[in-house]
């Protein structure tokens, strides 16, 4: 989609998480940011759910995540311009409900990154121009089902599959809790190594969206997240907007790039009703007691642990075609499952502001960020 020209030489991007809209009023998911979200020249989103009415469940996941595609109606009026759709449900209703999507998403104007019929095609770069400046969106996913990794012959994701090793934590002793290392996939790391190089040769900025990280947990990042990162930006990608774990995650610098290791949920419709007795909701219960999703009373169709309704609309100042400036709107989810807008003199302002700047430090990065009047600056001089 390309927007109006801009009569200015400053280009604003704006990001957020996962969204899955599905709501009786499918704008009213949006009711309390949309202005926030139009105001900017670009927006990005991640597409967590498949719209269609088509399609069957597919057997190699934990369950089907699909709206009727009225839904996806409010992305646009809501001002998203581009959408990541590598993600982990992609397959979720087999081909039908992802092709379905696809085309919903085009018929709408909302450009996608990060799925196709083939692998080529999973690959090419989402464009788009505001004014005389161009971006670049890229989106992959480490977070893979069998059978969603897009391949030269079949439809999917652009995969960027991880190793996972488990080292005895003590040598001594059999048993000990062990060392988790992750590294990434040669052949996948250098397939986004090249989409970067070749986009930036197309764009002014190259945004990179991958789908990573350990859901749930705040504050944890895997290593695997900051080798991606770190191969992305010697590559030429200028900033990273990491999505997936529902719950916002640390921001890392590198070489002056920002890293949102991961922004959280924006709007994720979840309907209890249909996987209460869901055995693959019981398993992830099991792997996380305390924060997986279980029906809450107060916000019945937000599921999620408290931690999660703290979310953010990250953005990016571009001029002259550099990113100049990065920071991000502060934002809370409330009991019906709307992202609003926290004012700078609201408490909740300083308790989100606060929580990045815990678990970013917590992290190991040291990464300066400061209040302004409507949001929170990240100082880009700094680098770990």
């Amino acid at each position: 989609m390309t927007k109006p020209a801009s009569r200015r030489r400053i280009v604003e991007l704006r990001a957020v998480g996962d969204v899955a809209v599905d709501r009786g009023e499918p704008d009213s998911a949006f009711a309390l940011v949309a202005s926030a979200l139009r105001a900017a020249d670009i927006t990005y989103g991640n597409c967590e759910s498949t719209y269609s009415g088509r399609g069957s469940r597919n057997p190699h996941a934990r369950g089907m995540v699909r709206a009727d595609p009225r839904n996806a109606t409010a992305l646009p009026r809501a001002g998203f311009d581009v959408m990541s759709f590598a993600n982990n449900h992609h397959m979720d209703a087999c081909e039908d409900g992802f092709y379905d999507t696809l085309q919903v998403l085009a018929d709408l104007g909302i450009e996608t990154c990060g799925a196709g019929a083939n692998l080529t095609e999973a690959r090419r770069p989402a464009i788009v121009r505001s004014g005389d400046t161009t971006v670049a969106f890229l989106a992959y996913s480490s977070i893979l089902w069998p059978g969603y990794a897009a391949t030269s012959d079949s439809p999917g994701c652009t995969p960027l599959r991880v190793a996972t090793d488990y080292e005895q934590g003590e040598p001594e002793q059999p048993g000990s809790p062990p060392r988790i290392h992750t590294t990434t996939s040669p052949e996948d790391l250098a397939g986004m190594e090249h989409d970067i190089r070749t986009a930036k040769q197309h764009a002014d900025v190259v945004v990179v969206t991958p789908h990573w990280g350990l859901h749930f947990v705040p504050g944890t990042i895997a290593d695997y997240e900051t080798e991606i990162a770190q191969a992305a930006i010697d590559a030429g990608a200028d900033l990273i907007l990491g999505c997936h774990q529902h719950v916002l995650k640390p921001i890392q610098i590198y070489r002056g790039k920002v890293i949102f290791h991961g922004l959280g949920n924006f709007v994720m419709d979840v309907d209890m009703s249909a996987h209460a007795d869901s055995p693959a909701l019981r398993e992830m219960q099991d792997f996380h007691a305390e924060y997986a999703v279980a029906y809450q009373p107060d916000y019945p169709t937000y599921p999620f642990h408290a931690s999660a309704r703290s979310t953010m609309i990250a953005r990016a100042r571009i001029e002259n075609g550099t990113i100049s400036e990065v920071g991000f709107l502060p934002c809370l989810i409330n009991r019906h499952g709307q992202p609003a807008l926290l004012g700078a003199q609201d408490p909740a302002f300083d308790d989100l502001f606060n929580h990045v700047v815990e678990i970013t430090k917590a992290a190991g990065f040291e990464v300066p960020m400061r209040r302004d009047e409507t949001g929170i600056v990240v100082d880009l001089g700094s680098s770990s």
